[in-house]
């Protein structure tokens, strides 16, 4: 009398389970989105768009500290500047003398002080891209005893001579101004000194001024390339 009613309970049982099954699918498809018109607008916008499957892994959220590492541009975090503008102290140059305490090209009886500059990516480093035409070079020590030397037109101090390609840059004034120094060159800059700087024992900087901004270059004592030291 009672086998029927049981096994009546369990088709239900059964049915139950069917059901309750059926409906965790589709609550499961409703919250990712899989196979439907119109999916949850409360998801994420690439769910929407885009709807993740089984194997697919979620993006990454942004995050909101500005220090944090950018996913989207990972390769360009790191990215190392190029090489900036260097010069460096040859020391004497025994077969010339035609620089001089004046402003004049003219020989004072001591061979000249020899220095070089290259200036590559220079307008990179006065975060300009371009227009960066030399007004004017400055050579001088940075601290006592002061001395300077440079190419302002009629200036009071004793003249920077710069000379590219053997040819020199300085006017009859002694300016350089619309000098556009080439990308992979040396210039060549000549001074008279007493010996004070020829000793290489006092610190040297290099003003580069230009339309765009003026740059400070630390003068080195040689460089490894250059065969010429004394």
């Amino acid at each position: 009398m009672n086998a029927r009613p049981h096994r009546l309970k369990v088709k239900d049982w059964a049915c139950a389970m069917i059901l309750g099954l059926a409906s965790t699918t589709a609550s499961a498809a409703r919250q990712v989105g899989v196979g439907l018109a119109n999916p949850d607008p409360n998801l994420p916008v690439y769910d929407r768009e885009a709807p993740l499957g089984w194997a697919a892994t979620p993006q990454p959220g942004m995050d909101p500290d500005p220090r944090a590492i950018s996913y989207e541009f990972f390769g360009g975090d790191y990215t190392e500047d190029p090489p900036p503008p260097y010069s460096y102290l040859m020391g004497r140059e025994p077969s010339r003398d035609l620089a001089s305490p004046t402003r004049t090209v003219a020989g004072d009886g001591r061979p000249d002080t020899w220095f070089r500059l290259n200036a590559p990516n220079l307008g990179f480093y006065l975060r300009r891209g371009g227009g960066y035409y030399i007004k004017d070079l400055i050579l001088q020590t940075k601290g006592y005893p002061y001395r300077r030397w440079d190419t302002l037109a009629n200036s009071r101090y004793p003249l920077l001579q710069v000379f590219y390609g053997g040819h020199q840059i300085n006017s009859a004034t002694g300016s350089i101004a619309g000098f556009n120094p080439p990308q992979h060159g040396v210039i060549d800059l000549y001074i008279a000194d007493d010996g004070l700087i020829a000793t290489r024992h006092t610190p040297l900087e290099l003003i580069i001024r230009t339309l765009d901004g003026e740059l400070r270059v630390g003068v080195g004592l040689y460089n490894l390339h250059d065969s010429k030291i004394d």
